[in-house]
């Protein structure tokens, strides 16, 4: 995935199955997470099911997750680390990974007066 950073960048996606069905059910708990890479402990962006900053749409089956231009303000350019985790009955599966390419802005923050 790419965005500029400050921006707000929005995506969607649906859990499904190893044949490609759709899971319908919410888990108990889902983690979308941002780090500088796998090693260290402390997440840049953190987004939760259970506090809605990841929220579901019955209707769709779609999973929408919005990073906010404060949650990327200050970071550098460059490739992080994320994934998507869920927890289910006490079950912890991470249902995606990649790189979240952060590229440059023209206009910052600053200049949005």
């Amino acid at each position: 995935m790419e965005m500029t950073r400050g921006d707000t960048f929005e995506f969607r996606f649906q859990r499904q199955t190893a044949d490609k069905q759709i899971i319908t059910t919410k888990p108990d708990k889902m983690f979308f997470t941002v780090k500088n890479n796998t090693y260290l402990q402390k997440s840049l962006i953190q987004k939760k099911l259970e506090d809605n900053t990841i929220t579901y749409d019955e209707e769709t089956n779609y999973y929408h997750v919005t990073i906010n231009p404060e949650d990327t303000n200050d970071l550098s350019y460059g490739d992080y680390s994320y994934d998507i985790e869920i927890i289910d009955k006490g079950k912890v599966k991470t249902i995606a990974k990649g790189i979240l390419r952060i590229t440059d802005e023209v206009t910052f923050a600053s200049n949005e007066v």
